[in-house]
């Protein structure tokens, strides 16, 4: 065992070994480490235990344990008590010592069969009764017989799982044991406190027969004719670590009665150990105890077998916790943000297998262990995601000029975070799938610029990325790539897991059913999610969904897979998510219509950041609220926490996502039932009623609709043209109040390109976009080609409409301007003052256009 400087925070382990018998059972536990870590801070106020932190195969792991003096049960106790608020995150426990052996009635003719000392005895009998059982607690009944009331929670799964694991390697002789035994006897003083105590010294008497001779004797004065005959072990036995699975008793008092320990046996179902240490653990906690025999539990029990037995119960326990996966990727990426050496990073796999969930607890065990660290999540669906991220950022850290119009954001957030004097930060860039929007030329920057150079750059800072492709990823981080591939069996039942509810918890234990559930879904961490609510939902069982699933995928594969396999990258991967949804959707159109008309609005949209005032309201507030529910609890759309919606920048209002891969489905269902088209439309028409035609005042509410109205609008199938000419006129309204001109200058060319088809040169919405155009290209600097423009509007408006029309007015307004920034001003005053001179005429000296006119 190696000592390191590995410095993890209480919250990153995850595996409590807990050694009650300090004097005992620690050392060998110590020994199993492969290193020792120092110990996390902790409030010592209320903690008073004292920790051991080191490692395993990966894993994280505190042993904790009490000083010497007190009995097993009382020191459990108050470790316990403590210890799982002090490490918040622990998800496996095991209490590791010595107990008592009871031997069972029936007799084996294969002596490894039978209990003796020195073996492990796991409390799992799976018989799908209780793991441990109090036998001490109970009541006595009329009939004479003891009720035992209480139980301990049952191991956590994935030591179960393990556990059978381990039996079938060690039938296969496929363990390890002797090298975790060899680490109890690699150093020389060790040697003798582990060692065999020798088969001479394994006396198992008559239950009845009670002990001669002092305590410590070794039973040197007990007779021999009171020892039980069973075949006994061999000299090659020694070198074999034996383990029973079976239940084990706890209780409050020390067991030294042969044949209280029988009744005892046959009160608790057969129970083939028992100790009081685990009577102590707190009983709502999940915990495996595993236990060497050091004594029969009777009258003969002596210390010659504690350290022999504690060691092998150590051992065993390792060896379990190898057949465990640890968080390898989860650890990686940890130790890529604490690093200084590396500060690129990127995580790539197929869309919905757990990415951003990952970048997301990295993000939260960042901050737990670093809370200094500031972090900054950036979308990159589009150019317009990224530069709202980036503008919250520079307002959320206060950078000088960051809210002026013409404000060079991402420059000023870039030179913030480079400065190492703005201290440590993480940035994760999310959904970096399409690398053209990092990587093209910036056309508001002439094209010098990409939004990747606008990267910060700091040696006490680290980017994360997350993309679909590994050339993306490589890309972006060079060699520091990881790939997310699907859910190994442990990964994906813990998904399982943690989804469903405590009710249906039970199910996890028919191992078949779980296994063919999660074959289906192809270890698919979406559709495994997806799943799990619709079993929630409709209080379902795993075999009914497969048996649905299996049902529907006949009708639904076909219909929703092929737009999945076109995507290219992933021809060989199934795509369960296709049918997954369908068997949610077709419930949810039967429970909640509202709600599958507003999932059908959703994928309408771009899927991100869609605000819940973007969907229309439904008949009454309450079925509103139901229908965003529905969707939530069928884990369609996720919502948005309000602290993420301020660090971009926008209204504290209920935003919501739709994964990729559902909008993807979504999409593929509507269109093989004809109603793409009128789905997109019915969102082309909503959107004309929420953007407005630019508002600076309320930018913060209509910046959020912006990226769902520049989709839409894009959509081919759109027939409703005057909405969609509508809708055009009023994003580039609303991008020329962001100062984005050239999008301006684009939404309105596309808009005067169909009014042109529908309406004519000549009419006058025409003439109005035709200036919109101009006076867009001249806020980009191109005065002589807006000159150009406003000449040849300014003439379609004098034989329209006439030289003394207010639009014409405001043409000859708008000429003027281009003229005079040219530095041609001569011509510009003439200009103004024939604008000034009928604009008198006609509206009136005091006519806020005058007065403008006046003024320039």
């Amino acid at each position: 065992m190696a000592s390191s400087n590995t410095q993890l925070s209480c919250a990153d382990y995850h595996v409590a070994w807990i050694c009650a018998l300090a004097d005992v059972e620690l050392l060998p536990a110590r020994l199993m480490l492969d290193e020792e870590c120092p110990t996390p801070p902790y409030d010592t106020h209320y903690d008073e235990n004292t920790y051991i932190c080191g490692a395993i195969k990966g894993h994280a792991v505190v042993i904790a344990t009490c000083p010497q003096g007190e009995t097993g049960n009382v020191n459990a106790g108050r470790l316990t008590g403590s210890m799982f608020k002090t490490f918040p995150n622990i998800r496996m426990a095991v209490l590791v010592g010595i107990g008592g052996g009871i031997p069972q009635a029936d007799v084996s003719e294969d002596s490894l069969e039978n209990i003796h000392l020195g073996d492990v005895i796991v409390g799992w009998p799976g018989d799908g009764k209780p793991a441990c059982v109090y036998h001490d607690r109970g009541r006595s009944k009329v009939d004479g017989k003891f009720e035992l009331v209480g139980t301990m929670q049952n191991p956590d799964w994935r030591l179960t799982n393990a556990l059978g694991i381990l039996a079938s390697d060690h039938e296969l002789d496929q363990t390890t044991f002797q090298d975790q035994l060899e680490r109890l006897r690699a150093h020389r003083k060790h040697k003798k406190k582990f060692a065999h105590p020798g088969l001479e010294s394994d006396k198992l008497f008559r239950a009845a027969y009670h002990h001669v001779g002092e305590d410590r004797s070794n039973c040197v004065a007990c007779e021999g004719s009171e020892l039980i005959q069973r075949p006994s072990r061999n000299e090659d036995d020694k070198n074999t670590l034996v383990f029973h699975r079976g239940r084990i008793a706890t209780g409050n008092s020390v067991i030294r009665d042969g044949e209280l320990r029988d009744q005892i046996s046959a009160r608790c179902s057969g129970a083939l150990c028992v100790e009081m240490e685990a009577a102590g653990v707190d009983v709502h906690r999940k915990c495996l105890v595993i236990r060497g025999i050091s004594d029969y539990a009777d009258s003969h029990k002596s210390d010659t077998w504690k350290s022999y037995a504690a060691g092998n119960a150590a051992a065993f326990t390792r060896e379990l916790l190898c057949r465990i996966q640890p968080d390898t990727q989860l650890a990686q990426l940890c130790a890529h943000i604490s690093s200084e050496r590396c500060h690129r990073l990127a995580i790539y796999g197929l869309g919905g297998c757990g990415k951003t969930a990952l970048a997301l607890e990295s993000a939260y065990r960042t901050r737990e262990r670093q809370p200094t660290r500031a972090i900054f999540w950036v979308p990159v669906v589009s150019q317009e995601s990224f530069e709202q991220a980036y503008q919250a950022i520079g307002t959320l850290l206060h950078i000088p000029g960051i809210t002026d119009a013409k404000a060079d954001v991402k420059g000023l957030v870039k030179a913030r975070l480079s400065d190492e004097g703005s201290g440590q930060w993480l940035m994760i860039i999310d959904n970096a799938d399409d690398v053209s929007i990092l990587f093209d030329p910036l056309e508001k920057d002439n094209g010098v610029n990409r939004l990747v150079d606008y990267l910060p750059h700091s040696r006490k800072g680290s980017i994360v990325f997350t993309t679909r492709t590994r050339k993306a990823a490589i890309d972006l981080a060079g060699n520091n790539v990881v790939e997310l591939s699907e859910l190994n069996v442990l990964e994906a039942k813990e998904v399982l897991r943690t989804r469903l509810l405590p009710m249906h918890q039970t199910q996890l234990q028919n191992d078949k059913v779980v296994q063919e559930f999660l074959d289906i879904l192809a270890f698919f961490a979406l559709a495994i999610v997806q799943a799990a609510a619709f079993i929630n939902k409709n209080n379902s069982t795993l075999s009914d969904y497969v048996s649905m699933y299996k049902d529907s995928e006949r009708d639904a594969i076909g219909l929703l897979s092929k737009e999945f396999e076109d995507q290219g990258r992933y021809k060989d991967t199934k795509n369960p998510v296709a049918t997954t949804w369908y068997i949610s959707f077709k419930q949810l159109q039967r429970q909640d219509m509202l709600a599958a008309e507003y999932l059908s609005f959703m994928a309408c949209t771009t899927g991100e950041n869609i605000p819940a005032s973007l969907l229309w309201p439904g008949n009454t507030r309450l079925a509103t609220t139901e229908a965003i529910g529905t969707l939530d609890a069928y884990a369609f759309v996720t919502e948005r926490q309000q602290q993420q919606q301020q660090k971009e920048g926008q209204c504290q209002e209920r935003a919501f996502d739709i994964h990729r891969l559902v909008r993807l489905a979504t999409q593929n269902w509507l269109r093989e039932h004809n109603m793409w088209d009128i789905w997109a439309n019915q969102a082309l028409t909503r959107l004309v009623e929420v953007v407005p035609f630019g508002d600076y005042d309320k930018r913060e509410i209509w910046t959020a609709y912006l990226p769902h109205a520049i989709y839409v609008v894009g959509l081919p199938e759109l027939y409703e043209l005057e909405d969609r000419i509508l809708l055009l006129d009023r994003i580039g309204a609303c991008e020329q109040t962001r100062g984005h001109y050239k999008a301006a200058q684009l939404a309105f060319l596309e808009g005067l390109k169909h009014k042109k088809n529908v309406l004519g040169k000549e009419h006058p919405h025409m003439l109005i976009s035709m200036n919109n155009v101009a006076i867009s290209i001249s806020y980009q600097g191109r005065q002589a080609e807006a000159e150009k423009l406003h000449q040849e509007t300014l003439a379609l408006q004098e034989k329209v409409l006439g030289k003394e029309h207010p639009l014409t007015l405001m043409s000859m307004g708008y000429l003027a301007s281009a003229v005079g920034n040219q530095g041609r001003h001569a011509e510009a005053e003439k200009l103004l003052q024939e604008t000034l001179a009928v604009q008198e005429k006609v509206l009136g000296k005091e006519h806020p256009h005058t007065l403008s006119s006046m003024g320039n």
